[in-house]
This record gives structure tokens, C-alpha cells and sequence, in this order.
């Protein structure tokens, strides 16, 4: 596993990347249209405090559309330094991985508040960095975004709760339980595990039949470790509805995490049908078939990941290496030769990387055994799993 820990930080910036933010984990959308209060980072925006607006707004570009539909009326009050909203989210979503990245954005345009909309799974490394930076402050959370202000600020709590919940008091039944959810995600990634659980708890008490709610439960589990809790909860979702992807991606990481391989891949074959471009999707089928010995199955996921990501002009040695020990399990050694040849053209890779391929590649030459003592796949974390919306 260690030699792997180094690919990680490049898996989860190819997913974001790759994605643009936008996962393809959906939700069947409620027959109602959704509130802007619910779908757009309304409420956190207009709870910025004023005397900020006359410094510039970072903001990620999951809320572009909402930016550009209200330039006119927040370009002026943050004093935003170039005339364009594209101009300020494309820059600014390219720091969300690297934080030192970041800090050179703020020093150059000296943000006076930063608009994180979108699942926390795009921007953890920011986040985590800000949690933790004396110099902002989280003021605000609505169900689409987290705010943080430059310090000295009003510091968001969980008695603001009450009042955002409020806001919901008087929409349907289901943006009820719909907000409940969505803020209890982000209170996942701030580390708000019990008040998360009692919103999620809420949700079930509103409606036990409601797959989202116990799917996001699956998820708060998982994220705590406890699989078994997760792959219970998640299978309560599925009573009510059997190809929820949701909850079958949050069943699939448990019985993986829990070593029932076989199990794992029937859902991600399905998961891998469903959805063959989606990389969470492909990364958890790969897996799946690794460990299960299903070596054609991976080889046939690994070639779609190498060919997406090639696509996209992103790094792809890491899964060069994934694939080429498929093809030496399976007896194809010239082809794993030539992947492991091709891998070290990659200037990603690290030295432990370039070791590993160059021990691979004697022991092809004297047929050894590669399938034993290779580097495996990064750890499963629901940290990185997609949120769902309709």
C-alpha cells in the first residue's frame, strides 16, 4: 500500500479534473422544481458580511452559472478584478487541489471571501487547509456551499442551524428533507459527525422510506470506518429502490472494505455498465475485479480509464503500471512489458514508482511471478465519494 500513497494526491485531482466538479452520481430530480434556496448558494451569499464586498470574491466554478446570472449585481459590490466570471472561476478552481497554489492566488488578488459551492469531495485539500488556517474564518453554510471569510469573522456554529433550517420551514416535503441532507454532507467534511447524524436521523423520521436519506447514513459510516453499519444502511436504500446508484456505489466500497471481492464486483459490473466514463465508478471496478482475480474485467476497465484520462491530457503512468501487472497476471507478458515501458515515459512518476517498474520489468525478462508483491490500488475512502443531485 505504501508505495501507492504517492499516486493518490494525482487520482483525486484526475477525478476532479476530469469531471470539471460535476460527478455523474444523480438523483431521480423531484417532480417539484427545485427552489433557488436549494439549488443555488442564494442564502450563503447573501448572508456575506457587506463590509467584505469591497474585496475580491473567490468562488469555484460549480457556481458560475449562478455568478453569471448575478454579475451585475455582485461584480460591483466585490470590486472583482477582472470583467468576466469565467476569468475568476477558472483560476481559481485550478488551486483547489494545492493549497500553496492558492495562497499565491490570494496574495496576488487578496480575497475578502471565498464561495465554496459544490460537493467538499472537489476542494477537501482547500478546505482541510482552511479548517485549520487562523487567517479564515467558515461564517456561512447552505445546502450548495460552505463561506469562509477572512479573519477576524463571525465564526458559523451549529446554533446557526435552527435559523438555516428555518428557511426550509415553509417549502415541500422533500426540499425538506432534500436541505437536511445536503447540509448534512458538508457537516460530514467539517467533522460535524453527531449533528450529521441527527439531521440524517430526522430525514428518517420524516420519510423511512426515503433511499437518499439512508444512503447518505451508509455514507456517514463508511466515512467513520464502521462498514458494516454502511453496507446496512446502504441495503436499506435499496429495499426501496434496488438500482439506486447512490447507495450501490456506498454498497460496493463496504463490501470491498469489508474483503468480499466477488460480492463488491457484481455491483460495480453493474455500476460499470451504467456508467463507463464515469472515473469513481471505473476506479472502484478496477478494484473490485483486481482483487477478485477477474484480471479481463480489470484489464478492459483499466484501457477505458487510460484512454479517458489520455483525452483529458492527464497524467496516466500510475494506471499504465495497474495495467501492465493485469497482463502479466493473465500471461500477456509482452503486452505488460510494453505498458510498463510506456509508464516510465511518464514524468509523474516518482523514484519508489520507477524503482517498482524497473523490478517489474527483470522479473518479466526472467518470467517471474509479478502478481505477487506489487504495488495495489489506493485506499477506498468516501471522503472522495461523489455527494448526489437531482
Amino acid at each position: 500500500m505504501g508505495i501507492l500513497r504517492s499516486f493518490l494526491f494525482v487520482i483525486v485531482v484526475i477525478l476532479i479534473t476530469i469531471g470539471g466538479g460535476y460527478w455523474v452520481w444523480v438523483l431521480t430530480r423531484p417532480p417539484e422544481p427545485l427552489s433557488p434556496e436549494l439549488e443555488t448558494p442564494k442564502i450563503a451569499m447573501e448572508q456575506i458580511d457587506p463590509s467584505r464586498r469591497a474585496k475580491p470574491l473567490f468562488f469555484t466554478i460549480a457556481a458560475l452559472p449562478y455568478m453569471k446570472e448575478h454579475w451585475a449585481e455582485w461584480s460591483g459590490a466585490f470590486r472583482l478584478p477582472t470583467p468576466l466570471p469565467e476569468e475568476i472561476a477558472v483560476p481559481c478552481d485550478a488551486t483547489l487541489q494545492s493549497p500553496s497554489d492558492w495562497r499565491a492566488l490570494d496574495r496576488k488578488w487578496r480575497f475578502g471571501a471565498l464561495l465554496l459551492m459544490g460537493d467538499p469531495a472537489n476542494f477537501r485539500p482547500l478546505l482541510d487547509y482552511l479548517r485549520k488556517s487562523p487567517d479564515w474564518t467558515l461564517t456561512q453554510i447552505d445546502p450548495t456551499s460552505l463561506v469562509f471569510e477572512r479573519s477576524p469573522a463571525r465564526a458559523w456554529t451549529t446554533a446557526n442551524l435552527p435559523q438555516l433550517l428555518a428557511v426550509f420551514q415553509t417549502h415541500s416535503a422533500t426540499e425538506q428533507k432534500m436541505a437536511r441532507i445536503w447540509i448534512a454532507h458538508r457537516l460530514m467534511y467539517l467533522g460535524e459527525m453527531p449533528t450529521a447524524r441527527m439531521l440524517l436521523d430526522e430525514v428518517i423520521k420524516m420519510d423511512g422510506q426515503f433511499p437518499q436519506g439512508w444512503t447518505e447514513l451508509a455514507q456517514l459510516h463508511g466515512m467513520q470506518g464502521k462498514w458494516e453499519e454502511a453496507l446496512s444502511a446502504a441495503e436499506r436504500a435499496l429495499s426501496f429502490d434496488n438500482h439506486f446508484r447512490p447507495a450501490q456505489m456506498v454498497q460496493a466500497h463496504a463490501l470491498y472494505a469489508l474483503g468480499k471481492f466477488n460480492r463488491a464486483l457484481d455491483i460495480t459490473r453493474e455500476l460499470y455498465q451504467a456508467a463507463p466514463a464515469d472515473l469513481p465508478t471505473l476506479l472502484l471496478h478496477a478494484k473490485a475485479s483486481h482483487e477478485a482475480h477477474a484480471f479481463v474485467e480489470e484489464i478492459d476497465v483499466l484501457q477505458r480509464m487510460i484512454a479517458l484520462l489520455q483525452g483529458n491530457s492527464q497524467p496516466v503512468g500510475a494506471w499504465q503500471i495497474y495495467l501492465g501487472q493485469a497482463y502479466a497476471a493473465t500471461g500477456y507478458n509482452t503486452l505488460a512489458v510494453d505498458q510498463f515501458k510506456t509508464a516510465l515515459q511518464d514524468i509523474n512518476l516518482s523514484e519508489t514508482q520507477r524503482a517498482f517498474v524497473q523490478k517489474a520489468l527483470e522479473r518479466l525478462e526472467s518470467k517471474g511471478d509479478l502478481l505477487n508483491g506489487g504495488p495495489s490500488f489506493p485506499e477506498s475512502s468516501l471522503l472522495d465519494a461523489p455527494e448526489y443531485r437531482p
